[in-house]
C-alpha cells in the first residue's frame, strides 16, 4: 500500500477511534453513576421538596390539615412532580452528569474509579456513607441550635452598626403619622373687616 492511500486510511480511522474511545468513557461513566446510586439523590431531592410543601401547609393549617386539605395538598404535590420531574429527574439530569464525567477523567481515572467500588473497600464505602452522612448532619444540627441564641445576638449588634442614626428625641422623624394637622400647616387667611363707609359731608 502505498503512502498516500495509508495516510488517507489513517485519517479515516482516527474519527471511529474517538467515537469509540467516546462511547467507552460514556458506559464506564453510566456504570460508576449507577453504582453511586446517583438516581437516589434526584429522588431524595424530590422527596424534600415534596416534605417542604407538606410543612409549610400544616403550619399554616394550625397543625392539623382537614381531609380537604389533605386532598387539596395531594393534588398539588401531583401536579408540581408533573411540572418539575422532566427538569430535575434522574432522566434529566443523568446525561449532564455521564458528560461531566466523560469530559473531565480520562480511561485510567474511570477505569480506577470502577475498580475500587467494585472492591470490597468502595461497596462498603458505598453502603456506609449514607449513615455517617445522616449521623454527622445530626450532630452539626444539634449544635447549630445551640448557637442560635448566640447568632442572634451577634446579629442584632450588627444591625445596629448598619442601621441609619436615630435622630435626636426633639425632633423626631418626619412621618405622616406626626405631620402636624393642615389647619396649622396652612393656616387660613385672617377674616377682614368690612370696609368702613365714607362719611359724607356734614351738614
Amino acid at each position: 500500500m502505498n503512502r498516500p492511500a495509508s495516510l488517507l486510511l489513517l485519517a479515516l480511522c482516527i474519527p471511529i477511534s474517538a467515537h469509540a474511545d467516546e462511547a467507552s468513557r460514556r458506559a464506564k461513566a453510566e456504570e460508576i453513576l449507577t453504582l453511586l446510586h446517583m438516581d437516589r439523590m434526584a429522588t431524595q431531592l424530590m422527596g424534600n421538596l415534596l416534605q417542604q410543601t407538606t410543612d409549610i401547609t400544616a403550619r399554616k393549617s394550625g397543625g392539623t390539615m382537614t381531609p380537604a386539605t389533605q386532598a387539596a395538598l395531594a393534588d398539588f404535590q401531583k401536579k408540581l412532580v408533573a411540572s418539575i420531574e422532566p427538569q430535575i429527574g434522574w432522566k434529566a439530569i443523568e446525561p449532564e452528569y455521564v458528560k461531566q464525567y466523560v469530559d473531565t477523567f480520562t480511561d485510567e481515572e474511570l477505569d480506577a474509579m470502577l475498580a475500587y467500588y467494585k472492591s470490597s473497600a468502595g461497596a462498603a464505602f458505598l453502603s456506609k456513607m449514607p449513615g455517617i452522612d445522616k449521623q454527622v448532619n445530626e450532630t452539626v444540627h444539634t449544635k447549630l441550635v445551640a448557637l442560635q441564641p448566640q447568632v442572634n445576638q451577634m446579629l442584632t449588634e450588627f444591625e445596629k452598626t448598619v442601621a441609619p442614626p436615630v435622630a435626636p428625641a426633639s425632633t423626631p422623624p418626619l412621618t405622616l403619622k406626626s405631620l402636624p394637622p393642615a389647619s396649622a400647616t396652612t393656616p387660613a387667611p385672617a377674616p377682614t373687616s368690612p370696609p368702613t363707609p365714607a362719611k359724607g359731608p356734614q351738614q
